[in-house]
């Protein structure tokens, strides 16, 4: 299992509400590689940092920083 928690910063993976969390099967077979791409829709009301905090079965968490800014004008 891939489990996936996307939190603020400082906010424990455990803690609910997360922003948003996506978990499902995963499966490698020995001796191969697989990827798998974890699609969320967050519910971004301010600029700033998110972690998306990152598991197999009931491994430890990974957490993965993510920054939204704000749009580059041209």
């Amino acid at each position: 299992m891939l489990q996936v928690v996307f939190q603020r910063p400082g906010i424990d993976p455990e803690a609910t509400p997360p922003l948003a969390q996506n978990v499902s099967p995963f499966r490698v077979e020995p001796g191969k590689f697989t990827y798998r791409l974890v699609r969320a829709e967050l519910p971004i009301e301010e600029y700033g940092q998110v972690l998306a905090h990152c598991r197999i079965g009931l491994g430890s968490w990974v957490p993965v920083p993510l920054t939204v800014l704000p749009p580059v004008s041209a």
